[in-house]
């Protein structure tokens, strides 16, 4: 894995550890121990040490952590003891940036909801630590995915900002917000698909987990999830802020504040961030450029700590996205990428949550608490016919003006959502003979959609009237999960969660007297279902720093209702689309190598797919459905991090994964037969970069410079289930120059250095194939202060 970009301008030097005076006793979060492990060479933001994109393996969800913190001057017994586990007992550079020991930073994860050293972790896993600094802003999940081998994001544009596929499985735009393979937590809350791409602002690190973990994580968890671990209040005071201006519009302010509110026992933080591109796609239609953003976020957060056993930690979370960009641009236009909608299509969501964890440690076990609530709400304007491309559609052919007119042919799609999520759960304690973990969880969705569509061309005259849709799902979960000491080197896992679920869906129509449109339709429907998830592992550790496991895993996917209906312009009932269930065996290894400077890690996995949720597009109808498929998936990840020298950083990953369709009926209409490729899943992804730091006494200036490249590597994809046609592979070439002194940085970075304007998404109307752009390159300078 390679994180590459600094986008943040967060100096935290002052974010130790919360260290709290004199009271050692007081559990405060181990995660916190990689805040203040950063190279003092580069700013916290700034940093790309090797421990930055350790390969590792953890699970999305953060734990309010049993271990003291380790303090600035020193550390705790328990701190030096798991930093010799680590890897990570070191002394500290100082103030020269002088470094005694060359070797890797530590990482700690959560991946069975307990605070772990990755590497001892039986799951495939990639950690980007300090995501806020080092993803691009302004594409940021789109970024995330191309610094993690076998991930790719959906960038389909509209409201689907949190679509990805692991490993070959996840739908390409799912018809509901619930129909996800691949899901995305923040702070162990789960996104919706429908929705718009949480900011990495002020976060800890991303874990992307590979493999069903429908255990501990639960529905819908089929091909793996990725969680967001956003950073926690500590007892001291920081300050920090930076900014950055680019071409094409790019513009970058943000602002951290830490500090004790009330002495040893409240602290609070808050990070605020506005993130603006001007557009990089010309619009021969309506004029100006499209692709523009305007990205807004801000996170507010209160740690209590009342006593040495009880900790509380209430986050508050506001998200703002406002873009035109356009989904569907014909390939090959002459000057690709150009498109021709007027108006241009307008996205535009916005997304609040609230989220409460408490934890209590017992002379035994831990109990744990979670409470949250989420609104995320979003509006979508297209112009359905883009006059380059519907002027190429077939037996329609005509000049580029002829279907040129102003908000004619509009589908403007809304959506509320709102989630509800309650778990209970408690865990072992980091000395107990085994590790275990129990809970239950309830979940809630409550969706409300809304289309209008005045669209006269043909066939988008099929897309009018009026849907007001309701859906509704209760879901109930009991989860364990217990890793026992087989022999001194060998352990067994074994994990299995109980789910039920009630899901309701409500469709009603007005055709608006629209002709060859029904008047009025109304459906209403329901389902429940009732399933099991798990997963069998042994792992065995040859060494202290390598071990091999095998597993194997049970994946799920709900059953369920699409958002927007298919048939209620027809006057027909929607069908439910049948749960996809999977079975995934994977093997893999882990190593620390050359006293810690070196970490390798790989891993190898078949999936088998039964009635897989993908798409399927209907030129007729101008609509997606959801088609349920059997298909399988196969390959592997490898992935380093190596310090060579004490100030030089090279790290890389790559995977493989080949996927196809199978059982397939024959003679399909649609083209879709068995041996075709899974859609959007590259057969390799690799990643690799190198950071070099240097003093900057040669030029005749204090502190130090840092310089930064990264190459990203996505092979071509087939656009779609007929594989009718290809989306091309591409390359990303970043790179970045830091001067840093003390608390202040400026920095000159480039991300698609040689503006690769690569096709993110593609989609057949007719036989014109038409793609959605990547945002091309973005050059610019920053700077950031701490105080």
């Amino acid at each position: 894995m390679f994180v590459m970009r600094n986008c943040g301008a967060t100096i935290d030097r002052h974010h130790r550890s919360g260290d709290r005076g004199n009271r050692t006793k007081r559990p405060l979060p181990t995660i916190l121990l990689t805040a203040v492990a950063f190279l003092p060479g580069i700013s916290q933001a700034q940093n790309f040490s090797a421990r930055q994109v350790l390969p590792a393996e953890t699970s999305p969800s953060p734990e309010l952590s049993t271990a003291p913190v380790r303090r600035q001057g020193g550390q705790t017994e328990k701190a030096a003891r798991e930093a010799r586990v680590n890897g990570s007992h070191r002394t500290q550079r100082d103030a020269d940036f002088a470094e005694t020991m060359v070797e890797l930073e530590p990482v700690t994860v959560t991946a069975r909801k307990q605070s772990e050293d990755p590497q001892k972790v039986p799951i495939s896993l990639t950690v980007v630590p300090d995501a806020g600094a080092t993803v691009a802003p302004s594409a940021s999940n789109a970024s995330l995915a191309r610094s993690v081998p076998n991930m790719t994001f959906f960038d389909g544009g509209g409201i689907y900002g949190n679509t990805f596929s692991i490993r070959g499985i996840g739908s390409i735009s799912p018809l509901s917000s619930d129909d996800t393979s691949a899901v995305m937590y923040v702070d162990d809350v789960p996104q919706p698909a429908y929705g718009i791409a949480p900011s990495l602002l002020d976060t800890e690190r991303v874990e992307v987990l590979r493999g069903p973990q429908g255990t501990l994580l639960g529905r819908n968890t089929q091909a793996g999830a990725v969680n967001v671990v956003s950073r926690r209040p500590t007892f001291d005071r920081a300050f920090s802020l930076g900014g950055e201006v680019g071409s094409h519009g790019y513009g970058l302010g943000q602002f951290t504040a830490n500090g004790t509110l009330v002495p040893d026992t409240l602290a609070g933080r808050l990070a605020m961030r506005w993130n603006g591109f001007g557009g990089d796609i010309p619009n021969i239609a309506a004029g100006g450029k499209e692709g523009d953003l305007n990205i807004g976020a801000a996170r507010g957060s209160l740690l209590f700590t009342p006593d040495d056993r009880t900790e509380a930690l209430l986050a508050f979370n506001y998200g703002r996205e406002t873009t035109h960009s356009p989904r569907f641009m014909l390939r090959d236009a002459p000057g690709f990428p150009v498109s021709a909608t007027d108006p241009k299509t307008l996205a535009e969501g916005e997304t609040g949550s609230g989220n409460l964890r408490i934890r209590h440690e017992l002379d035994t076990f831990v109990l744990n608490s979670q409470t949250a609530f989420q609104r995320g709400t979003s509006r979508t304007d297209n112009d359905a016919t883009d006059a380059l491309v519907y002027a190429r559609m077939p037996r329609r052919p005509g000049t580029i003006a002829a279907y040129a007119i102003p908000g004619a042919d509009m589908l403007n799609f809304s959506l509320r959502e709102d989630t509800v999520l309650q778990e209970f759960r408690a865990s072992s304690l980091p000395d107990s003979p085994f590790a275990w973990t129990t809970g239950i969880n309830y979940y809630r969705l409550d969706s409300r959609a809304g289309r209008d569509g005045h669209a006269l061309s043909a066939p988008f005259n099929l897309q009018g009237g009026v849907q007001d849709n309701h859906l509704l799902v209760n879901s109930y979960a009991a989860f364990g999960e217990v890793t026992l000491p087989v022999t001194k080197r060998l352990k067994a896992t074994l994990g299995l969660r109980g789910t039920h679920e009630e899901k309701a869906a409500r469709y009603q129509y007005s055709g608006n007297g629209l002709p060859g449109l029904p008047v009025r339709y109304s459906q209403n429907a329901s389902l429940d279902d009732d399933f099991l998830t798990g997963r069998a592992v042994l792992s065995y550790d040859w060494t202290p720093d390598t071990m091999t496991y095998a597993s194997i895993s049970r994946g799920y996917v709900t059953a369920g209702f699409p958002t927007y209906s298919f048939n209620s312009s027809f006057a027909k009932p929607e069908t439910a689309f049948p749960a996809s269930t999977s079975w995934t065996y994977e093997t893999g290894f882990k190593s620390r190598l050359l006293d810690d400077r070196l970490t390798l890690n790989g891993s190898a996995f078949f999936n088998d797919v039964k009635n897989g949720h993908l798409l399927l597009f209907s030129t007729a109808r101008v609509a997606f459905s959801t088609v349920a498929l059997d298909y399988q998936t196969y390959g592997g990840e490898l992935e380093l991090a190596a310090k060579v020298t004490p100030d030089f950083d090279f790290l890389g990953g790559v995977g493989y994964t080949h996927g196809e369709l199978k059982n397939v009926p024959a003679g399909s209409a649609s083209g879709i037969k068995s041996g075709n490729r899974v859609p959007n899943v590259p057969e390799f992804t690799a990643n690799i970069g190198a950071e070099y730091r240097w003093s900057a006494e040669s030029f005749g200036l204090p502190g130090r410079f840092a310089g930064r490249a990264g190459y990203q590597f996505v092979s071509d994809r087939a656009a779609d289930i007929a594989n009718t046609f290809n989306l091309r592979a591409y390359g990303i070439v970043n790179a970045k120059l830091t001067w840093q002194d003390g608390d202040v940085a400026v920095y000159a970075f480039a991300t698609n250095l040689l503006d690769e304007r690569y096709e993110a998404w593609g989609q057949l109307f007719g036989n014109v194939p038409t793609v959605r752009a990547g945002q091309g390159r973005v050059v610019g300078v920053g700077t950031s202060f701490a105080f």
